[in-house]
């Protein structure tokens, strides 16, 4: 069992102990159209640490070069043209397609878009250029490491009546200790629990490890906040019956793979690979749009 599964259940095992049931009127909707039900709690906060592991679950299969290839779309090629990801196969944003082909103004689109940000020199001299959320945070982090304002964020305002659907996982904050390890903050202001949550965080453990590799720095903590965890109605039976499985017969720790190039934009992420990755089989969990 990875550390990760022993937070996941905690987390799922509070919110159907502890939380809120939702009702009235509500934005999502089945496949059949029935309103789509919650139970949620406020505040959910969890940390992985370097001594975890890797942070995916084995009490189910996630599929993983899947979330790679949906990470790749977003934080490295900077794109919404879901096109891009039918091309591989990967079929996750379907649903939000708009008439044009992309997810509107939304997630890679939001970190591609240049603004004129203060940038270092090796020598510590700085400068100022249009560039894209990544590259500046790849900069800071490599030769203005104390910085505390080494963030990102989706959640842009002029930009949310155009996307298909606004961001969930919106803001990164990273830090450099003074012992050179570089910690990631990750904020998230909604999270289907069943479905996106295990897609989200070896996603972000993936990004935190790359960019960790490619500046130079070592390996610190992934920290994470949920304004609001839920779990849909139609989720529970199912996700009751993931996480209370016994998972002492998976006797290997899986392992994330980097690729040895560390040109960040030039090598797609979805090259990394996981090894040694043991689960319990598939839990379907049905969509809420």
């Amino acid at each position: 069992m990875t550390r990760f599964d022993q937070i996941y259940k905690e987390i799922v095992n509070n919110i159907l102990t502890n939380g809120m049931k939702q009702s009235g009127q509500v934005r999502t909707v089945y496949a059949d159209g029935e309103p789509a039900y919650t139970q949620y709690l406020y505040g959910v906060n969890f940390a992985i640490h370097p001594e975890d592991g890797l942070p995916i679950l084995q009490s189910k299969r996630v599929a993983w070069k899947t979330a790679f290839r949906e990470m790749d779309w977003i934080w490295r090629s900077m794109s919404n043209d879901v096109k891009e990801l039918q091309a591989q196969n990967c079929h996750i944003w379907d649903e939000w397609q708009k008439e044009d082909g992309t997810i509107g103004p939304a997630y890679g689109a939001r970190l591609a878009h240049p603004t004129l940000r203060t940038l270092h020199r090796p020598d510590g001299s700085r400068y100022q250029e249009e560039v894209d959320q990544v590259s500046y945070i790849i900069n800071q982090i490599k030769y203005n490491p104390s910085s505390r304002r080494i963030m990102t964020t989706l959640y842009e305002t002029d930009y949310l009546s155009e996307m298909a659907l606004e961001p969930c996982v919106w803001t990164t904050n990273w830090n450099v200790d003074d012992k050179g390890k570089l910690h990631l903050f990750v904020k998230q202001r909604s999270c289907d629990v069943c479905a996106g949550f295990p897609f989200n965080v070896v996603q972000y453990h993936l990004l935190h490890r790359r960019i960790a590799q490619v500046t130079g720095r070592q390996l610190g903590s992934m920290y994470w906040t949920i304004d609001n965890a839920h779990i849909y109605d139609r989720h529970i039976e199912t996700v009751q019956e993931q996480v209370n499985q016994d998972l002492s017969a998976l006797d290997q720790e899986p392992a994330l793979i980097l690729p040895d190039n560390l040109d960040y934009f030039n090598v797609p992420l979805s090259e990394a690979k996981i090894e040694n990755y043991q689960h319990l089989g598939s839990f379907k969990f049905e969509i809420a749009i």
